[in-house]
């Protein structure tokens, strides 16, 4: 719950500044990078967070790592200066939401009992689109188990109209 707060602070304060200076792709990259590699690499994360090791060394590491970003760069000294690298995670969501909320997007999960074309793919993306009135980011599973039919999660709003949960109905009556 803290963290999600402190993670919605920072990416305001983040988004704010890159959106003015109409860098929010670049400044998000940069940030999803960092997210990733702190999740995925031991090592990084361990010298990143280390206590004893100093501020400058850390930014000179970062400043190599990324060094085609100097807007991205600026924003990660800042959220190392402030201690909160911890915290990317729950700045980069925020972040995210952040933007989907400013451009409209929706995420939309998806899941079939078998794989769509890319045209069914596109015909559903336009139906969601007219009926929302937002931008999809549509997001296509597989799941086997369903028979057939499909789940569409939009948001907190689940629309299953599985095979499989209809016959869970029927049986329950």
């Amino acid at each position: 719950m803290i963290g999600n707060q402190i993670g919605k602070r920072y990416a305001e304060a983040i988004y704010s500044v890159a959106e003015a200076r109409n860098e929010v792709k670049s400044v998000y990259e940069v940030l999803n990078s960092v997210m990733e590699l702190y999740k995925n690499d031991v090592d990084f994360r361990n010298f990143i967070t280390h206590p004893l090791i100093k501020e400058n060394e850390k930014k000179e590491t970062l400043k190599k790592i990324f060094s085609d970003s100097d807007e991205g760069i600026e924003v990660l000294f800042y959220i190392l200066e402030k201690g909160r690298i911890a915290q990317i995670r729950e700045i980069v969501a925020e972040y995210v939401k952040i933007d989907y909320l400013k451009n409209q997007i929706l995420d939309v999960e998806a899941t079939f009992a078998v794989e769509l074309t890319n045209e069914q793919k596109e015909k559903l993306s336009k139906n969601l689109e007219i009926k929302t009135g937002k931008k999809i980011k549509l997001v296509v599973n597989v799941d086997k188990t369903l028979i057939g039919g499909g789940i569409i999660k939009i948001g907190d709003e689940i629309t299953d109209g599985s095979i499989r949960r209809q016959l869970e109905t029927l049986t329950q009556k």
